[in-house]
């Protein structure tokens, strides 16, 4: 990569934080091109350099700052370990990711009722995520560790009570470790449960 392109490629990159950013505090609607530009510190005109219009830099925005690539590896690293040493694992670290993210939330939390096209990528950031998790529970399903279900369901339940709860701000109010042994009861095996 030349010099110029790595410039270009990082002023892009700046582009997209100071957007994050500013889409969280303002909400989209509010923010305006000038308003970007000024905050990258960069002439307005430069802005339609990288992106055609303010929609697909806050599509670049949700793109960049997801958090489907994270939740893949906290689930491919614990692929041979038992459900219930990674479920709570995955549960309290999906919560710690999300608040990381906090402006990313707070993004969806505003624009995803507004604009569908946030609420397309919200949906298919968690149900990439259920993906994953209903794998892990399939296969752990099938070692007998867990008892048939339905293992999309119990993804489901489990990554959208929490992000919902990051969403509200009740994360003080729902008690990760005890909602993942609730969830545990209904699947383990009654071999495992007696571990």
């Amino acid at each position: 990569m030349t010099r110029r392109a790595q410039q270009a490629e990082e002023r892009r990159e700046h582009l997209i934080d100071t957007a994050l950013h500013l889409f969280a505090e303002k909400g989209w609607n509010a923010t305006s091109i000038p308003d970007l530009a000024k905050a990258a510190g960069i002439a307005q005109g430069l802005m339609y350099h990288y992106f055609r219009n303010k929609e697909e830099l806050l599509l670049a925005v949700i793109e960049r700052h997801s958090f489907l690539a994270e939740l893949k590896v906290l689930l491919s690293a614990s692929s041979e370990r038992p459900a219930r040493q990674v479920l709570p694992e995955v549960a309290q670290n999906f919560a710690l990711l999300l608040q990381q993210k906090r402006d990313l939330v707070q993004i969806f939390i505003c624009e995803a009722q507004k604009n569908p096209e946030v609420a397309r990528h919200q949906d298919a950031l968690i149900e990439g995520g259920v993906e994953i998790l209903t794998s892990y529970l399939a296969v752990r399903m099938a070692t007998g560790e867990l008892r048939p279900h339905e293992p999309a369901l119990t993804a489901r339940t489990l990554l959208y009570t929490i992000f919902m709860s990051q969403l509200i701000h009740v994360s003080g109010q729902l008690h990760i470790p005890d909602f993942v042994q609730f969830l545990l009861q209904g699947i383990l095996s009654p071999e495992e449960q007696t571990h």
